[in-house]
């Protein structure tokens, strides 16, 4: 398979541990004894840890490798969702869910630059199109296949499932992706070559991009679109599954 759909397809697997917690809250509440509240902090954990720590994971990533990123990322999601078997309390998920918000950071944001390494300039727009569907595509199947899954085995085999997915994309990332050690090699020439500008511009490193990214007004006013859409796209798709089954609606139906 061509490197640039396993990279969507990372991105899919990551973006089912987002999707798979709405389906899942009914069957939490009614055998963790997981409040309204706790609830509400379950779904918003993973969007929090993209506030708080988005911007710096972001640029973490440069320095670590954009494949080690997206593997180290699956790796932490794998690892969190597995260890559900073992969780006792709704307090062992919020932590678990913590950790999960930062590997997804560390599996999604590096992407797109990926996907710009993996193909040529005249399939880049659209392989960028593709990977915008990456949340809706693992929602979708995570709001889908979540209720038949737990009618079947219960929320913890859903959720060790979901775990061994993303490890074995992470495995299949490093299979498949070229390494940031070949794709510096190979670009290394090129950059040999830089004009004096630009080899000032990379000099400058993390605290450069960051204070660029912070004082520019364009990421600000696209991050508030962002914000003002996830805030109720989350609200309501999160406790909508568990509205519909206080209502009498369950199982496939729900999905």
């Amino acid at each position: 398979m061509d490197p640039a759909w396993v990279v969507l397809l990372a991105g899919v697997v990551a973006a089912l541990q987002v999707g798979k917690l709405p389906p899942a809250l009914p069957v939490l509440q009614d055998t963790l004894g997981v409040s309204l509240v706790q609830a509400g902090f379950l779904l918003s954990l993973v969007q929090l840890a993209g506030m708080l720590l988005g911007l710096f994971v972001g640029l973490s990533a440069d320095g670590v490798g954009l494949r080690r990123s997206m593997m180290l990322g699956l790796g932490l999601l794998g690892l969190c969702s597995t260890l559900g078997l073992v969780a006792r309390d709704p307090a062992d998920l919020l932590a678990l869910r913590a950790v999960e918000g930062t590997g997804f950071l560390l599996a999604s944001l590096p992407a797109p630059s990926l996907i710009r390494r993996l193909v040529p300039p005249d399939r880049l727009s659209r392989a960028l199109g593709w990977w915008g569907a990456y949340m809706p595509i693992g929602t979708a199947l995570a709001l889908l296949a979540g209720p038949l899954v737990m009618d079947w085995a219960g929320w913890r085999l859903w959720w060790a499932g979901l775990g061994a997915l993303a490890l074995g994309m992470a495995a299949w990332v490093w299979w498949r992706v070229p390494s940031d050690a070949a794709w510096e090699h190979s670009t290394s020439t090129r950059d040999r070559g830089m004009s004096g500008a630009s080899a000032v511009q990379v000099a400058t490193g993390a605290p450069g991009r960051l204070h660029r990214t912070l004082a520019a007004p364009g990421p600000w006013l696209v991050a508030g679109c962002f914000a003002v859409y996830s805030g109720q796209w989350l609200a309501v798709v999160g406790f909508l599954p568990s509205i519909y089954t206080r209502a009498g609606i369950s199982g496939s139906m729900l999905g």
